[in-house]
This record gives structure tokens, C-alpha cells and sequence, in this order.
């Protein structure tokens, strides 16, 4: 996955969305660098569940299954 997809303009009003008054640039790089990189996870795990199923294409329920695996597996390492 190529980086710096996510802008830091949109990665900005997503800390200030979740009610910080002021962003660092570094710290909007950052969010963005830490959502591709489990963007990559999640799309790599749900691609192994689509070919399970025996599909190419990656659907919604690939993603749902595959972000509730990333959790389950965070919750038990933590």
C-alpha cells in the first residue's frame, strides 16, 4: 500500500472530531501513518477470508470478520 494516502488535513479534523482543540502536524502524520498501517492488516485478513469462501473479491462481511479478528486477537495479546 503506497503511504501518505490519508491527508493530514482530514487526519487533523479527525483528532479535533474527537475533541482536541489544537493538532500538531506530527501528530496528524502520525494517525495516518498508524491507520495504514492496520488498513494493511485488516485488508490482508480479509482477503484470506474471501478466499476461504472461495471469492476473489473482497465484500463488507470480509472486512466486519476480519476487523473483529484484529480486536480479538489485540484484546488476548494486551
Amino acid at each position: 500500500m503506497k503511504k501518505g494516502v490519508f491527508s493530514l488535513f482530514d487526519m487533523d479534523d479527525l483528532i479535533r472530531d474527537a475533541g482536541a482543540q489544537r493538532v500538531s502536524e506530527c501528530a496528524s502524520a502520525k494517525l495516518g501513518e498508524i491507520l495504514e498501517d492496520q488498513g494493511e492488516l485488516l485488508v490482508f485478513q480479509a482477503k484470506i477470508i474471501a478466499r476461504h469462501a472461495g471469492r476473489n473479491s473482497i465484500n463488507g462481511s470480509d472486512v466486519r470478520l476480519a476487523a473483529s479478528f484484529l480486536r480479538e486477537t489485540k484484546t488476548q495479546t494486551s
